[in-house]
């Protein structure tokens, strides 16, 4: 009995020293790990514990915009209400181009590009470009501060001509490739994808046109053109990414009245309509686009749009068919009531990350 009454005693101290415990002090990386088991509904209790609780956020691509002058940016995490702002003196005049690896790719001028880190503030010069700045679509292989980057720029003239320029790290001028499409292809307004080796640029059409850097070489895969969304073709936007080891593209009619999802197979020349993402998110933009897994349960099987209602990021949902957005009760079966955020990008947030000097020169010392 004396030692069942020790035993009592002790286990209430240990539940008194459970329930006194200052829960605030728990690590940032624990917290980290609690978030992806909860529900979207249950974020909001989740940050309401206290201020610590609260400033650890759900890992996720932020949408990046700016004003005219770029030089004040905000971030808007999809999943909250607010918004915080940076000063970026660094980004005056200048235009993202694309976003990768949390590192934008910029345009200031007709000739000057540059790689700039938002959340380091690391910036890379790029030699200038021999032409004016008319790239359709502009992407790179990998962080800019790896040896094997290389940037890739196209322009497509009247469907049939093509113009491809290309950079990789340590060379200290573009390499420019010109000839003549071997089947027509209108570029859609995204960037193209660096997949398996060569980079993918959608058309219009959703039909491809492929450039492999190893031999130099640009092609227009033939597959069987898909009939557009929209009537007015102009107005249907198509988006490309990489998803799973898979191309996927995303083409949303004018409005978002009708919205489809396919996987593109380049090898069997095959297109096939992908109704469920599973766990995975997409994030849409003219200018980067992007896959992740979901944050935290009922993020997943959404498109995530540059556009918002009110305060908050609007995304479609592929289980309801609605847009919809987390902070307010909005939900709607096309577009409207909401505004398109322009000059912006996602981008991955990057900020633990120490460059030295010789990472960020991007001419090779001699």
């Amino acid at each position: 009995m004396a030692d069942d009454a020790k035993r009592e005693i002790g286990n209430s101290k240990e539940l008194a020293k459970v329930l006194n415990r200052d829960w605030a002090a728990l690590p940032t990386e624990l917290l980290r790990l609690i978030l992806p088991h909860l529900f979207v509904g249950d974020v909001k209790s989740f940050h309401k514990v206290c201020r610590s609780w609260r400033s650890t956020r759900i890992q996720s691509p932020l949408l990046m915009h700016s004003g005219y002058d770029n030089t004040r940016c905000k971030f808007l995490h999809p999943l909250y209400k607010d918004t915080y702002s940076m000063y970026i003196p660094e980004l005056f005049g200048a235009v993202p181009r694309f976003s990768k690896d949390g590192w934008l790719l910029m345009s200031r001028g007709e000739h000057s590009m540059f790689f700039f880190n938002p959340f380091t503030k690391a910036l890379i010069n790029l030699p200038d470009l021999p032409q004016l700045y008319e790239f359709q679509g502009i992407t790179f292989t990998s962080s800019p501060t790896s040896p094997d980057c290389m940037v890739f720029g196209i322009h497509v003239h009247f469907d049939k001509y093509f113009s491809i320029s290309t950079i990789c790290r340590g060379e200290a001028s573009w390499q420019e490739l010109c000839g003549n499409n071997n089947s027509p292809i209108f570029l859609s307004h995204c960037n193209p994808v660096f997949h398996k080796g060569e980079f993918y640029c959608l058309g219009q059409q959703e039909n491809l046109g492929v450039f492999n850097p190893k031999k130099a070489s640009w092609r227009v895969l033939d597959n069987p053109p898909r009939q557009s969304l929209d009537p007015f073709v102009s107005q249907e936007r198509n988006f490309l990414m990489e998803c799973l080891g898979e191309l996927l593209s995303v083409s949303i009619s004018s409005m978002g009245k009708l919205i489809s999802v396919s996987k593109l197979d380049s090898v069997e020349m095959t297109r096939d309509k992908v109704d469920n993402l599973g766990d995975q998110m997409l994030f849409v933009s003219n200018t980067s686009c992007l896959s992740a897994k979901k944050g935290v349960q009922g993020t997943e099987n959404k498109i995530y749009l540059p556009r918002i209602n009110g305060k908050c990021g609007v995304f479609y949902s592929l289980a309801s068919g609605l847009f919809q957005t987390f902070g307010n009760d909005f939900s709607h079966k096309d577009l409207c009531g909401t505004g398109e955020l322009v000059n912006c990008c996602w981008i991955v947030p990057k900020a633990d990350i120490f460059y030295s000097k010789e990472k960020l020169n991007w001419i090779k010392d001699t």
